[in-house]
């Protein structure tokens, strides 16, 4: 007998999109404690005469600042061995190509003999967001962060994969944009992963 194969179109119900939700319940990877709603670094004036080469290094500084304390945040989760290693292997995994993948939200990730177990954070920048490199030039304000020892290959591509439906909800990111405890950020999460 075939079992029957869903396609994201399936989930189409009129105008609005219905979720499939997981099979198993990724936001319990995602602790309250590694919810940040304002992150604490602020962008650096930009100086009257500055050359090409004096803004690639401000804005690598500026990423690598906010690199940290993404970082910061995960290491509450008590996943992190070494969290100096850990910020070493985040920066070089972002040297490769950015995370900012859309307009105003990137999901920084790495695996990393650093990381004890899979582990997910959640950080907000205030408006108009922070540099992060987003390849339309735009500041970031979401970040959505994955974090996995090297052999968890399954579970930590299937999360990324999964962030594609927060990502094309536009209520789901005004409930983030708007969330005031991190409570609502599992509530606006919830609304896609069960």
């Amino acid at each position: 007998m075939a079992v029957p194969v869903r396609r994201a179109s399936d989930w189409q119900t009129g105008s609005r999109r219905q979720h499939a939700p997981l099979p198993m319940n990724i936001l319990r990877y995602l602790r309250s404690d590694c919810i940040r709603l304002s992150l604490d670094h602020r962008p650096v004036a930009t100086p009257e005469e500055e050359t090409t080469a004096q803004r690639a290094n401000r804005l690598a500084a500026e990423k690598e600042a906010v690199l940290g304390e993404l970082a910061e945040i995960l290491e509450n989760s008590g996943q992190i061995n070494n969290p100096s290693k850990f910020l070493r292997d985040l920066i070089n995994r972002e040297k490769k190509a950015t995370t900012a993948i859309i307009p105003g939200v990137a999901i920084p990730h790495v695996r990393s003999m650093q990381v004890k177990e899979f582990v997910m954070g959640f950080a907000r920048a205030d408006a108009p967001g922070v540099f992060f490199d987003c390849p339309d030039g735009h500041p970031t304000r979401f970040f959505f962060l994955l974090a996995s020892p090297p052999y968890e290959d399954r579970l930590y591509l299937q999360v990324y994969r999964e962030f594609a439906t927060v990502l094309q909800d536009e209520e789901s990111l005004e409930l983030l944009a708007t969330a005031a405890e991190p409570n609502d950020v599992f509530n606006a999460l919830r609304r896609h992963f069960r």
